[in-house]
Order: structure tokens, then sequence, then C-alpha cells
């Protein structure tokens, strides 16, 4: 014996939900296909959602109410993926322009006399000349500035394991 609706009794000759059928999908007794199907037909057919609604509502009162009240669950989920969104969103901007401040900082200043000496040698240079030398001069910038940080950082590591109480000087030295 099954225990969901058989899908070839739910609609009748007319093309309507027959009262099992639509007694099945209040009790939830028909299987996935025959409740799609009775979903889909109830959108369009306002005769059957009129019995449907006449059904829900002749039941008891207790059955009519939610076993419980989801709206608080519902705003705090809304709440936090507001919250997601906006701190990814300030986060993304703000790690962007710490970036863009230090790189303008440390970043040294373009040679004028390269940059003259490359304006003479080529008066008239077309706009991918152009591009390709200002992608140049970033790379090389962005490289010395690279450079700069791995030798302070270096600089600084060897200072701290030659002084007294460095991690590589053993205590009592």
């Amino acid at each position: 014996m099954s225990l969901f609706f058989d899908n070839e009794n739910l609609f009748d000759p007319d093309g309507h939900l027959t009262d099992g059928g639509l007694y099945a999908l209040k009790d939830g007794t028909l299987d996935d296909l025959g409740a799609l199907e009775a979903a889909e037909h109830l959108s369009f057919c306002d005769y059957c959602l009129l019995r449907y609604t006449a059904l829900i509502d002749a039941a008891p009162a207790c059955l009519q109410t939610p076993m419980r009240d989801l709206i608080p669950q519902v705003q705090n989920l809304m709440r936090l993926r507001r919250f997601r969104l906006l701190t990814n969103r300030y986060v993304s901007a703000a790690a962007a322009v710490v970036l863009a401040f230090a790189l303008w900082r440390f970043a040294p200043a373009p040679d004028p006399a390269a940059l003259a000496a490359r304006r003479a040698e080529a008066p008239r240079a077309s706009i991918g000349t152009m591009f390709n030398a200002a992608v140049d001069d970033f790379y090389e910038n962005f490289y010395k500035t690279v450079d700069g940080f791995t030798q302070s950082a270096q600089a600084g590591l060897a200072r701290w394991q030659h002084t007294e109480g460095g991690p590589l000087t053993a205590k009592g030295e």
C-alpha cells in the first residue's frame, strides 16, 4: 500500500483538481510530481484555488496557525547577511585605499632625467608605445618598492638576530 496519492486521480475530466487531490495536497500525501502539478494548476485556476482556500479555511484554528513564529529568526538572518555585505564591501574598499597610499608613499618618484631622455628619443610616440612605457615604469617602480621593503625587512631581521637575547643567541652567552 502506497503512502502517496495516485497522480492519475489528481484531475477530473474537466481539467480541475479533484476533491481527493485537494485533500491530498492539504495533507501532504502527494509525491513531488503531483505536488508540482497541483501547485502549477493552482497558480492559474481560480476555481480550484477558491476550493483549496475554502478547504484550508475550514480547518480548525489550531491547524491554521504556525507552530512557531519565524519572523525573529528571519529578521536575524537578514541582519547578519546585511552586516556581512556591508563589512565585506567596506573592508575591500579600505584595503584598496591603504594599498594605494602605501604604494604612493613608498614608491620612488620617476627620474626626471630619464623622462627627459625618453622624450628626446621619441618625440612623437604612438599611444601603444606610451602605454607600454607607462606600464614599464609602473613595474620598474613596483619592483624597486618591493626590493626596498625586502632590504628593510632583512636588515631589521639581521639586527634583531644579532642583538643580545635574540632568537639565535643562547642565554648565558
